[in-house]
Formats: structure tokens, C-alpha cells, sequence
């Protein structure tokens, strides 16, 4: 089952490196897909750079222009704009690989069951690009929602796809603007057959002013993230046993991008409810050595 792919790219303020994300799409040997790009409100170079490459690609590439409302607005958008069947969410500051999209037509061919196709990525530096491969999907969803949520089973927006009969049931929450597509596909893999496929689907770059490292948009989403999945996202009743154990991996994280971005202040507030959640995890040496090192300052 495969009827072509989507490539929805948004767009806020990445005029320097839209065009390499725009031309790596354009450049596969599939032939079904459109590449569509979604300008966020930009207010540097990117419309100059999309209005060009619009002309010169104008049978397969598609700009459309918004006022800045946010990606969750964006990705819905691009679901309503789709043609195509399945959807791949790529980054303005990433690319996709060459061959990606025969893969993900490949893994859907030979899963025909499956809603959601995962697959390897490149994770790339200034010191060069590490391959990243992605964690065998089960055909148990139980299994693979408690794999997502403890970080074994990863998913790269770019590096998968995901059918357009996902969003009759679930969309991007307009109120989120960190770590959006963490309950999409929590319901997702909670409900749903996925696939995977080894073969590197998308180049992520990673620098410091990525959307990825914003600590002050982490905290900003900081424990709701939690209610965004558990409550009222459409998970079976089994989800909520996990509820607790999620709870403690989401303040852990928390912890250590705090401690990372040197803000002690969060690192004590966030360690404090760790403590009454988890008091075994707290306890463990790595995070008294951050509370220790947050005390000093």
C-alpha cells in the first residue's frame, strides 16, 4: 500500500537553508510526491529564496504563506493541504537522503497494515554525521507506546511517515509549541500498526539555535506535557498504567536540560518533585551530583 508522499517542510526564519532541504526532496528518483512548504510568518530571506524556487519547480513544489501561529498550526495546515497519501514532516534545516522516499514506498509496500513507517536517520555535527537506526517496532501497540515513552523507540520528524487517516483521529496541539508531536505520536503507537525500515530517511543537523535546544520552550511545556498525552488523546485504557513511570522519565529530562543550560534555580524546584515522585531515582548518584552542583552555585 503506498499512493505517494507529501513532504511538508515548515518554514520560520530558515531562509539560509530552506533551499537545501526544498532540493534534497526534489531530488528523488521516486516519482509520486509534491513537496510543499509552509512559510510560518517568516520575516528574513525566505520568502525571496521560496518565491524563486516556486518558479523554477512549480509542477511539484507548492508555498504557502501564513501568519506565524506555530509548527502545530503548520503541520495541521499541511495535512489539509495534502495531496497525497502519506505525510513526511521534514525540517527547514534538514534534508532528506537520497533514495528516502523509494524506502518509506518500499516499507509500505511490504507492510500494508501499518499507519506509521519509521525509519534511520542521520545524525549530523560539525565533527560529521553518526547513522542512527530505529528500535524494532512489535506488532503489540502496548509494546511499542512503552518502548516510545522510554526513549528506546525513537521517531525523527523527517525520518518517518505517517498516513493521512492518522489525523481523522488525532492533530497537532495549536497550544504547544515544544515537543508538539510527543502525544500525536504517543496516539499514534498506542492505536495503530507501524514498520520500520533501517534505511536513512533524513539528514538531521544539529547546532545550537535548533527549535530542539530551546530550554525556556522546554519548561514552558514542562509536566503539562504529560496531560497532553494521557488525558483526552485517545489512548486505550491500558495507556494509563504507565502514567507514573512517564512522569518520572519527563521530570529526569527535565532535570538534565536544565543542568545543561546551568539553570540551578529549575534544576532544585524540578529535583524537589522528582524526590516526592521517585525517591529511588532521585537518590541515584548522577542526579544528587546535579542537585549538589545547582546547590554550589
Amino acid at each position: 500500500m503506498s499512493t505517494g508522499f507529501s513532504v511538508v517542510i515548515p518554514a520560520y526564519n530558515y531562509g539560509h537553508c530552506i533551499e537545501r532541504a526544498v532540493q534534497s526532496v526534489l531530488n528523488q528518483s521516486y516519482s509520486d510526491f509534491e513537496v510543499l512548504v509552509i512559510n510560518d510568518g517568516s520575516t528574513d530571506n525566505t520568502d525571496t529564496v521560496m518565491q524563486s524556487l516556486s518558479e523554477q519547480n512549480s509542477s511539484r513544489l507548492s508555498y504557502v504563506r501564513q501568519n506565524n501561529q506555530g509548527l502545530s498550526a503548520v503541520r495541521n495546515r499541511g495535512v489539509e493541504e495534502a495531496v497525497f497519501s502519506w505525510l513526511v514532516f521534514l525540517d527547514a534545516d534538514d534534508e532528506m537522503c537520497s533514495g528516502a522516499l523509494a524506502a518509506l514506498d518500499q516499507c509500505a509496500q511490504g507492510n500494508p497494515q501499518a499507519r506509521l513507517l519509521i525509519g534511520g536517520h542521520l545524525s549530523c555535527s560539525q565533527e560529521g554525521c553518526d547513522e542512527i537506526r530505529p528500535w524494532p517496532a512489535s506488532d503489540d501497540c502496548q509494546k511499542n507506546f512503552s518502548e516510545y515513552l522510554g526513549k528506546k523507540l525513537t521517531i525523527s520528524n523527517g525520518a518517518c511517515a505517517m498516513h493521512r487517516t492518522l489525523f481523522a483521529s488525532v492533530r497537532y496541539d495549536r497550544e504547544l509549541r515544544h515537543t508538539e508531536d510527543l502525544p500525536v505520536f504517543a496516539h499514534v503507537l498506542a492505536n495503530y500498526p507501524v514498520a520500520t525500515t533501517p534505511q536513512p530517511i533524513a539528514k538531521i543537523h544539529k547546532h545550537e539555535d535548533s527549535m530542539r535546544h530551546d530550554v525556556s520552550a522546554a519548561l514552558a511545556v514542562g509536566m503539562s506535557l504529560e496531560s497532553r498525552i494521557f488525558d483526552n488523546n485517545g489512548l486505550p485504557e491500558w495507556a494509563q498504567a504507565m502514567r507514573k513511570s512517564y512522569r518520572v522519565r519527563r521530570l529526569l529530562s527535565l532535570v538534565k536540560i536544565c543542568d545543561r543550560a546551568e539553570r540551578y534555580g529549575d534544576v532544585r524546584r524540578l529535583y524537589g518533585q522528582l524526590f516526592r515522585e521517585s525517591p529511588f531515582m532521585a537518590m541515584q548518584p548522577r542526579y544528587i551530583r546535579r542537585l549538589i552542583k545547582s546547590l554550589m552555585k
